[in-house]
């Protein structure tokens, strides 16, 4: 099963925004100071300055726990400094504690939510690039914080789905269950969809390994309903096609599915997605013949597709085998057709999937099969030995 990733989170434009122009008049020294200092580091941008603000604010704050203009003002050196979870938490002090700062907070929003998702996106790539798990906390603060500040604007923007990524990268996995109902509930995204159903798929399988089977036929059942309900949403994804074709298999109710599969991939025969499902849940109920007709379309569509590569050959060294086990019963339905000639069609995928991937010990065991089954003796000994040898 494929795993949940993320490629590119996309930024929002932002709204410029400006508090250089600020009243000094009847605040605290506290307040006047703190303001001042920051006005002076948006003019120099000297970190000492934004530092001596924090300090003012910080001081006032712990002084007067009650003061919702300290609270404001400490939001938006928060917000300078790139720390978007404090800034919504000050931000929500000084709202619960009322007056004008409300008015203020409002006049705000907008463009720190832009800066706080945006901060995320960014800081979500480079967690990606690095695999690193202080990233995706960073991601997932700003994400929370953007999320609090415009709820609707980052369900637009997918927001909830990102944060629940950046929960995976941190290998909660359990926490990112509810940022994506939430999605799906505000704002359904394939994304959202795609990633949930995946992860209770998982869930299932965690079951069933744990011995729980009524269980896991439950949180299958939940999952392939949920991703049933997505293709119906989005017809036109692919991936999403897929995430379904995993549950059914993962579920081992894939029989139950064929049709759907296959009435896709005939609507959609430019789709290769579609074409790989529907090949390979006929691979599962043995329609090897079927499947390889769907996999050969998709390997038409998308040449180096590794893993339709590999489903089509196993179709026709299955497809081929079956013709030769009917033969040796002597079951007069069975077909009179050369069962080696099946087999031989797929030495040209097998050929091109090791190459592709020569250092897949699977690819080469799969080679051995087929050569072997093709009576293709040479072959199949030295692809039965370079498996070995990359199992050393």
């Amino acid at each position: 099963m494929k795993r949940t990733t993320l490629t590119r989170v996309a930024t929002v434009a932002l709204v410029l925004i400006s508090v250089a122009t600020m009243g000094f008049q009847c605040s605290s020294p506290n307040i006047t100071s703190g303001k001042l200092y920051l006005q002076q580091y948006q003019q120099s941008k000297n970190q000492e300055k934004l530092d001596k603000a924090l300090e003012a604010f910080t001081k006032e704050t712990q002084e007067k726990p009650n003061s919702a203009e300290g609270w404001y003002w400490l939001g938006h050196v928060y917000a300078e400094k790139k720390q978007y979870k404090k800034l919504q938490e000050s931000w929500e002090k000084a709202q619960s504690l009322g007056g004008k700062t409300s008015e203020e907070i409002n006049s705000y929003r907008i463009a720190y939510w832009g800066q706080a998702f945006n901060f995320g996106a960014n800081t979500m790539q480079k967690a990606q690039l690095k695999k690193d798990k202080d990233l995706y906390g960073d991601a997932a603060d700003a994400f929370q914080a953007a999320i609090k500040l415009q709820p609707d604007s980052s369900a637009k923007y997918n927001a909830y789905v990102y944060l629940a990524y950046a929960m995976m990268g941190m290998e909660r996995t359990d926490d990112a269950l509810a940022p994506l109902q939430e999605q799906i509930k505000r704002n359904p995204s394939a994304q959202a969809y795609s990633a949930l159903g995946q992860l209770l798929t998982i869930e299932a399988g965690n079951l069933k390994k744990d011995g729980k089977e009524e269980a896991s036929n439950s949180k299958y059942a939940e999952a392939i309903d949920l991703l049933n309900r997505a293709t119906a949403d989005f017809p036109e994804n692919g991936d999403l096609n897929n995430d379904l074709l995993n549950a059914y298999i993962a579920a081992n109710r894939v029989t139950e599915a064929v049709s759907k599969f296959t009435t896709y991939a005939d609507r959609n025969p430019k789709d290769m997605t579609a074409q790989y499902a529907a090949g390979t849940a006929l691979l599962q109920v043995s329609k090897f013949e079927d499947a390889a007709k769907y996999l050969e379309a998709a390997v038409k569509l998308e040449a180096e597709n590794t893993s339709a590569l590999y489903n089509l050959a196993v179709a026709y060294l299955r497809w081929g085998i079956s013709l030769r086990d009917n033969s040796e019963t002597n079951d007069p339905n069975a077909s009179q057709a050369d069962y080696k000639s099946i087999v031989s069609k797929a030495v040209p995928y097998i050929q091109t999937l090791v190459k592709i991937q020569p250092d897949n010990a699977s690819n080469w065991d799969l080679a051995g099969k087929v050569y072997a089954t093709a009576g293709m003796t040479k072959e199949a000994g030295e692809a039965y030995k370079q498996a070995d040898d990359l199992r050393k």
